[in-house]
């Protein structure tokens, strides 16, 4: 019987395998697309959209291929490629069959038969037997006997009426590399039989064959076959020592990203190793972050935002009053509507507002801004904007020891009422002093009129005195007091 073998060029990289579908029996026998064995029988094998047989038991692979000679087993693929001899197969250009001997035959460039009946698929490749039938599929891999079904790509079976993993027949071959399972057929029919062993691939390349498989007898069709590979690809880096378990997005809309991590509630998002957005709206980001509060949002490791509409920014910064807002390392907000800025900034109680590493507020409504080691620079203050921005009475700013600040009851306007104050006592004041003038001056003439009147006193003589018969005596004395003369 003439078994002039015709295989079309498919050549594969030792890091890919191709997926074989197909017949295969003793006097045809089909691989890949766009390959045929050049059986002189009829129902010889046509494998490729649109082939057929131009003469009885001819094959022909391609569109528009004719078989130049009417030779039984003869057969062409290409164009104007012709058999050299009678029962000889020739693929490519300048392909030369290197005997007449029927079964003959040669696939690829510069490569020939060494022996009778052998046929070669890919350079330098041989079949190992002379008996008819033989085929070679894939690099370096050979098929038995007559009638072997192939399981897997780049696997052999062994000889039988089934192939591998049918009852008479021998196990399937593993896999090439890059391959997938396979599957072959009855050495004697030509329906296609299942294969029970599956090929394990390896390499880098995949392959994936997509359509339908039609068959009849001694006939297979393969269509629509695509082959992809893929490169590697570099995913998220992960390192689960804690051996958590995977992520966990239960609420509506949620997304849960790292291991451990939870999205319970509604349009929650939890990313990062342990993190937890329980509630609707929530937003967990950072290693064992949780957001509780409805719409609450923690970002930083062990962060936690509780409270409702509350957000805590920072390694274990925590949130936990309704409305609280605490951005920092350690920062603490635990007031409802409270806000902690800085590294340890605590506004715990309600409607407060702590600014400042380690700032602490001490009482409800209290805004904390710094430390004692602080000093204040208020550049606008001092500007005339600010000035023109004032409306009404103005007061002084007062502080205490402890810095807490307070308005005093007085300010400017009390300042420039007291000068008119001062005008009023300082006219009074002149009218006393001139008052005081006039006492002095009197007091000065009263004192030396005081004086005059001792010293008078003082210079008084005795009254005239008759000293004889007929004589008076008259004396005349003086006297001085404290500067004043008589």
């Amino acid at each position: 019987m003439l078994c002039g073998g015709l295989l079309g060029t498919f050549t594969v990289s030792p890091a890919q395998a191709q997926l074989l579908r197909g017949a295969l029996d003793t006097t045809g026998s089909i691989l890949g697309t766009g390959v045929s064995l050049g059986t002189t029988s009829p129902g010889s094998g046509l494998l490729g959209t649109g082939l057929t047989v131009n003469t009885s038991g001819n094959g022909v692979l391609g569109t528009g291929l004719g078989v130049s000679t009417t030779a039984p087993g003869s057969g062409v693929l290409g164009t104007g490629l012709n058999l050299g001899t009678s029962g000889n197969g020739v693929l490519g250009t300048g392909v030369t069959v290197g005997s007449s001997n029927p079964g003959s035959g040669v696939l690829g460039t510069g490569v020939n038969v060494g022996t009778t009946g052998n046929g070669v698929l890919g350079t330098g490749l041989t079949v190992g037997t002379t008996q008819p039938g033989d085929g070679l599929l894939g690099t370096g891999l050979t098929l038995g006997t007559a009638g072997a079904g192939g399981t897997g790509t780049g696997g052999t079976g062994t000889g039988g009426t089934g192939t591998g993993g049918a009852t008479a027949g021998g196990a399937g071959g593993a896999g090439g590399a890059g391959g997938a399972g396979g599957s072959g057929t009855c050495g004697t029919c030509g329906s296609a039989g299942t294969g029970a062993g599956s090929g394990t691939g390896t390499g880098q390349g995949v392959y994936i064959v997509t359509g339908n498989v039609t068959q009849s007898q001694g006939q297979t069709i393969v269509s629509d076959l695509r082959l992809s590979s893929f490169s590697e690809i570099t995913a998220v880096g992960t390192n689960n020592t804690s051996a958590l378990a995977a992520p966990v997005a239960t609420g509506g809309d949620a997304l849960a990203v790292g291991y451990g991590s939870s999205a319970a509630g509604t349009a929650s998002t939890a990313v990062g190793t342990g993190a937890a957005a329980v509630n609707t709206g929530s937003v967990a980001i950072g290693y064992a972050a949780s957001a509780q509060g409805l719409g609450g949002t923690a970002v930083g490791t062990a962060s936690a935002a509780s409270g409702a509409g509350s957000t805590a920014l920072g390694f274990v910064a925590g949130a936990t009053g309704t409305g609280s807002t605490a951005i920092g390392a350690a920062a603490s907000a635990a007031g409802n509507n409270s806000v902690a800025l800085g590294n340890g900034a605590a506004a715990n109680q309600a409607n407060t507002i702590a600014i400042g590493a380690n700032v602490k507020t001490t009482q409800a409504n209290q805004v904390a801004i710094g430390n004692a080691a602080n000093t204040y620079t208020l550049a606008g203050v001092a500007s005339q904007a600010s000035a023109a921005a004032q409306s009404g009475a103005t007061a002084f700013v007062t502080t205490d020891a402890s810095g807490n600040l307070a308005a005093s009851a007085y300010g400017p306007s009390t300042i420039a009422a007291l000068g008119n104050r001062v005008d009023s006592v300082q006219s009074q004041v002149n009218n006393l002093e001139a008052k005081t003038d006039t006492m002095q001056r009197y007091a000065v003439q009263t004192r030396k009129e005081s004086r005059q009147g001792v010293a008078m006193a003082i210079a008084m003589a005795t009254a005239p005195m008759p000293s004889a018969p007929g004589k008076t005596t008259w004396a005349t004395n003086g006297a001085t007091y404290r500067g004043e003369w008589a």
